[in-house]
């Protein structure tokens, strides 16, 4: 009894394109290297793309850029730069405590009540003398009064004894007159010392503040010096970054580029693969019977032989 096989084959040309796509990607396993042919050459005809190793493309990350390395300098370099001003800000501020503090005893001895011996101390040293010439003019006029009083034959009499009484009221008075002027002159030098004793106080304690207000400039410098450095060291370090990030994309875009280059073969394998794919189907019936009087070759045998033929046909290029 005879038996029957009937095959279902797509036409002749997409067979071919199949068998050439089949053999790019895996290559033939029969083939013979050829004379004047490369390794490389050879390899990819016999093993495919998918038999062959690509080499990979290395990451590389980009180094610091110059901007970002004198910012690192100037931030080393800028480290403790404050460190003088804010010694020199610290010395000035013990000056103008030190001088505030001086003025303490002034105002404390300016603020005390006057005393006798504030007074004393300023009394004219000649003070004894003018009063001693008073006395001595008085003296001198008494005696004056008697020589007359004595010619006229009224010594001793009323006449006398009142003028007598009179002289002595004016010696008495100027006397009088001249030691409280020195009082009063005492008096005033003793205020004005304590009043500069005060305000000698008040304005040692004002220097003083001015003093450590300077001092505290001094420091605000050092500090304003190191925010300035810093304000430059981010300058440098926004730029540098913008470059490092440029020179970042250009080592990204060159690995890119090559992997998309080692790649292309694979996209155009693909691209055919998706070609054939979509081809409409327009499938050849053949049926063959086999089995009775003799040996017969199965097609589906016939049609690997044909495959294999066409593969080690295929050399170069996707469809040649």
């Amino acid at each position: 009894m005879a038996d029957s096989e009937t095959v279902y084959r797509q036409a002749p040309y997409i067979e071919e394109r199949s068998e050439q796509l089949l053999a790019s990607v895996f290559g033939d396993p029969n083939a013979v290297k050829e004379a004047n042919e490369s390794d490389e050459a050879f390899n990819l005809r016999r093993y495919g793309r998918a038999g062959v190793g690509r080499q990979i493309p290395k990451y590389e990350i980009a180094g610091f850029s110059p901007d970002q390395e004198a910012a690192f300098n100037l931030a080393r370099s800028g480290i403790g730069g404050f460190a003088p001003f804010m010694n020199l800000g610290a010395s000035t501020l013990g000056k103008g405590v030190t001088t505030a503090l001086s003025g303490a005893p002034l105002i404390e001895q300016g603020s005390q009540a006057l005393s006798e011996s504030d007074i004393n101390q300023y009394f004219n040293p000649y003070q004894e003398y003018v009063t001693d010439a008073i006395r001595k003019q008085g003296q001198m006029a008494q005696n004056k009064l008697a020589g007359a009083a004595t010619r006229a034959g009224a010594f001793g009499g009323s006449r006398f004894g009142v003028a007598e009484g009179q002289l002595a009221g004016d010696v008495a008075a100027k006397i009088g007159q001249a030691q409280a002027q020195g009082y009063t002159q005492a008096l005033q030098a003793a205020e004005n010392a304590k009043k500069r004793m005060l305000y000698g106080g008040q304005g040692l304690g004002s220097l003083g503040t001015q003093i450590g207000q300077l001092g505290g400039a001094q420091t605000g410098m050092g500090l304003d010096f190191q925010r300035a450095g810093l304000t430059d060291i981010n300058s440098l370090l926004g730029i540098g970054a913008l470059n490092q990030q440029l020179a970042q994309r250009g080592l990204d875009a060159g690995r890119m580029t090559e992997e998309a280059r080692q790649l292309e073969p694979f996209t155009r394998l693909g691209y055919a693969s998706d070609i054939l794919q979509g081809q409409p189907s327009s499938y050849t019936t053949y049926t063959d019977r086999y089995g009775g009087g003799g040996a017969s070759v199965s097609p589906f045998s016939q049609i690997a032989g044909l495959g294999l033929a066409g593969l080690g046909a295929y050399n170069k290029g996707l469809f040649g």
